[in-house]
């Protein structure tokens, strides 16, 4: 556990991206696991090269992020019932 979240990957995610998600959240926008992991390989191939080589490999295990538990946490409080 990493500051309530799963791993640091899944936390670092949250604490990089989780503004953005929270506002498409709020303007009603669904935010899955898959629009997150695309969010993230984006970001990563156009700021810091292809997301499999090179220093982001030795920081950051992109295999343990948990995109489901991302997803989860921003789906509308009423989507359990």
């Amino acid at each position: 556990m990493c500051n309530g979240w799963t791993n640091r990957e899944t936390w670092l995610v949250n604490l990089w991206f989780g503004d953005s998600f929270a506002a498409m959240q709020d303007d009603g926008d669904e935010i899955t696991a898959d629009y997150i992991r695309e969010t993230v390989e984006s970001y990563i191939e156009e700021n810091i090269g292809a997301p499999r080589h090179g220093f982001i490999m030795d920081m950051m295990d992109l295999g343990a992020i948990n995109y489901d538990e991302l997803a989860r946490h921003y789906a509308p409080e009423d989507a359990d019932a």
